[in-house]
């Protein structure tokens, strides 16, 4: 087995132990919406990326079907969003921006990091700074649609004129 599929089967084993340990009962919910969300702006995104010739995806799980790594577009990279948006500090609005540049340089790093150890992703014409800017842009997109979406009365339903 190459190191690739290991760390492919790596990131699916402690994405799984993750949400079952870190993610409340009670915000499953909300991270399921947000996971969702964010995995149809990072594949739309990846997609964008691998066909203008920005990035590319030597190893991959459907080598057929897409060009994109499955794992990190629709599991890794969604699933830290929905762990940055459950845990993000509502109550005080001064600690999210810097909560936000956390999230995002450390999400960055682990994929310098892939990207420069293993075949998985293939920097083209990138580099590391466009894809911190990148999911800067998807998690503030995600988050803003999120919390409008949970936002109380937005989805409100008039009791009386339902049976």
């Amino acid at each position: 087995m190459t190191l690739e599929r290991r760390v492919l089967i790596m990131i699916w084993i402690a994405s799984i132990i993750a949400v079952v340990l870190f993610i409340p009962k009670h915000k499953r919910r909300e991270a399921i919406v947000v996971l969702l969300t964010c995995q149809a702006i990072t594949w739309l995104n990846g997609i964008l990326h691998v066909e203008f010739g920005l990035l590319a995806f030597p190893v991959r799980e459907f080598p057929r079907a897409t060009k994109l790594l499955f794992t990190s577009e629709y599991m890794m990279y969604p699933l830290m969003c929905a762990f940055y948006f459950i845990y993000e500090p509502h109550s005080r609005k001064l600690l999210r921006l810097p909560y936000l540049v956390a999230w995002i340089s450390g999400l960055t790093m682990v994929d310098v990091m892939i990207e420069r150890y293993t075949n998985l992703i293939e920097y083209v014409n990138y580099f590391w700074y466009w894809t911190w800017i990148d999911f800067f842009l998807i998690f503030l997109l995600t988050n803003v649609y999120c919390k409008w979406y949970f936002k109380p009365g937005v989805f409100k339903i008039d009791r009386s004129t339902a049976r």
